[in-house]
């Protein structure tokens, strides 16, 4: 799917931290993982509809 849309967040020290270290440890960027994160969080409510029907992992393959 073709990424168009830009999104600019901020967030607290801690959550950046958080963000950081889940890329380190998964070879990912930061966006990667807050893209991750929002869509698993939007398909959780239903307000985004699962793109491949597989599930969702942060490993990367």
């Amino acid at each position: 799917m073709k990424k168009v849309d830009v999104l600019t967040v901020r967030v607290d020290s801690e959550m950046g931290e958080a963000l950081r270290a889940l890329a380190l440890a998964d070879e990912r960027s930061v966006a990667w993982i807050a893209r991750r994160l929002i869509t698993e969080a939007l398909e959780t409510r239903k307000s985004l509809q699962s793109q491949d029907n597989k599930p969702h992992g942060t490993a990367k393959s």
